[in-house]
């Protein structure tokens, strides 16, 4: 199976992987992935091996698919659908190699397959696309919740701190910055939470220190949560056991929902019904209506639709998810007593 990136697609292709593992156990499944975003596969229970292929360096990705040209396989799925997914496509031996008719593929790779499944218009959800392609097999492509290795036990970072917890993770990557919700936003919003009484953590990836900085001089009280150095299967396990993550669309919010973290999300301009978080029934996603909202646009000079999302209405989103976290709670201990 193959999704080399981005972060936030490759954990939605996970639920591809759990519903073939369901229903067919005794099937070996393998997937290829850019090494960047391997670590969060590792140990996965419904991976039986992650191939990784270097995201720089052609010399590199040559000796790679070389390599990966050594294996044989019965079934090559492409989950991922553009160009640089379709040369491991060709250079990889399967008996079956099967992706997506365009639109649900780009930039000609549906040339590199076999088999061309169309996907009903208007296009799926992420997640949910590869699970036709397990019907185009003959499976039944029943969705299937995705599962990371991480272990039972609460996460060390949250020792002694008491609930409610609310981590926060300002950043997006720089490619996609424009959908960052701004900052002054989020050093309000840690303001106003820590007024509450909650537990505030600020969560941060490489390049993500000074933002995290800020809002934890604005809230004195906040925590900083580095992700560098935990790395994406220790964020995973620190975020899961929060009571609520709160992020704009970018991968550490798909790494917290697929952790099973509530999720607290801050789109701008992309489709929710395409890219919002998946597994939880506490998700939610916030932003501000444009008429130009949703756009497939790379860069915008005033993205309202993400700008436009208030404090106040972020600060009672946060409140009311943590009520209904509570409230939940409480019916669930009820019953086991």
């Amino acid at each position: 199976m193959i999704r080399l990136s981005a972060l936030g697609d490759v954990l939605f292709s996970l639920e591809t992987v759990a519903s073939m593992k369901r229903e067919r156990p005794d099937l070996r499944i393998e997937f290829l992935v850019e090494d960047r975003h391997a670590a969060i596969l590792r140990g996965c229970p419904d991976l039986d091996a992650v191939r990784t292929i270097p995201r720089r360096g052609r010399l590199a990705r040559l000796r790679a698919l070389l390599a990966l040209r050594r294996e044989r396989y019965d079934v090559l799925l492409d989950l991922h659908g553009l160009l640089k997914s379709a040369w491991p496509v060709l250079a990889l031996r399967a008996e079956r190699k099967l992706g997506f008719a365009a639109p649900g593929s780009r930039e000609g790779a549906q040339y590199a397959y076999r088999e061309r499944l169309a996907l009903p218009l208007p296009l799926p959800h992420r997640a949910e696309r590869g699970l036709f392609l397990l019907r185009a097999l003959g499976l039944q492509g029943a969705p299937a919740k995705p599962r990371l290795a991480l272990p039972p036990e609460p996460h060390p970072f949250w020792r002694g701190v008491p609930r409610p917890r609310v981590v926060m993770h300002p950043g997006a990557s720089a490619f996609a910055a424009f959908k960052r919700w701004p900052l002054a936003k989020f050093e309000s919003l840690a303001r106003r939470l820590s007024g509450e009484g909650l537990e505030v953590a600020v969560s941060f990836g490489p390049g993500e220190d000074a933002l995290a900085a800020a809002i934890l001089r604005a809230a004195p009280r906040a925590r900083g949560l580095d992700g560098k150095a935990l790395g994406l299967l220790g964020l995973a396990h620190a975020l899961r056991d929060a009571d609520l993550v709160v992020a704009a669309d970018t991968g550490p919010l798909h790494v917290a929902a697929a952790a099973g973290a509530r999720v607290l999300a801050l789109f701008g301009p992309k489709d929710e019904t395409l890219y919002g978080p998946r597994w939880h029934d506490g998700a939610r996603v916030l932003w501000h209506e444009v008429p130009c909202r949703p756009c497939k646009r790379r860069i915008c000079a005033s993205p309202q639709c993400v700008l436009g999302i208030g404090v106040e209405d972020v600060a009672a989103a946060v409140l009311s998810m943590l009520a209904d976290c509570t409230a939940s709670a409480s019916r669930a201990d009820a019953e086991q007593h």
